[in-house]
């Protein structure tokens, strides 16, 4: 998916911002640690805090979450929308399709692209 611009958001970028909340990757996978249930996964509490702050900071109108996991490479971004500020997509197809972009995340942006994505 190509964007005209990236969105104006809530930018969770930084490493001091991850290190502050006390966010891991498993924000983006959502892997929690089910062997915690009794006392609950501090993540999930994190999580839902953060959500329901920021919920109630935009009135119900939540800008989108720019957000990047420690494993990520620097200059990657995972933006996760919200109804009230949907994209506006000015091309999207299969990355399998789009040589170009394919060949920029692995050379130049540091990514592993799975073969399976690919077929």
């Amino acid at each position: 998916m190509r964007l005209r611009a990236v969105p104006a958001g809530l930018h969770l970028t930084h490493q001091s911002n991850l290190d502050a909340l006390g966010l891991d990757d498993r924000v983006s996978t959502g892997r929690l640690d089910v062997g915690r249930r009794r006392h609950g996964d501090p993540l999930l509490d994190t999580c839902g805090r953060l959500s329901d702050a920021v919920y109630d900071w935009w009135d119900g109108r939540p800008p989108p979450l720019v957000y990047r996991t420690r494993t990520m490479p620097e200059v990657g971004r995972t933006v996760a929308f919200t109804q009230a500020a949907a994209p506006r997509v000015v091309s999207a197809r299969p990355l399998r399709d789009a040589t170009a972009l394919h060949a920029y995340l692995v050379l130049r942006a540091g990514f592993t692209v799975p073969e399976r994505w690919l077929a």
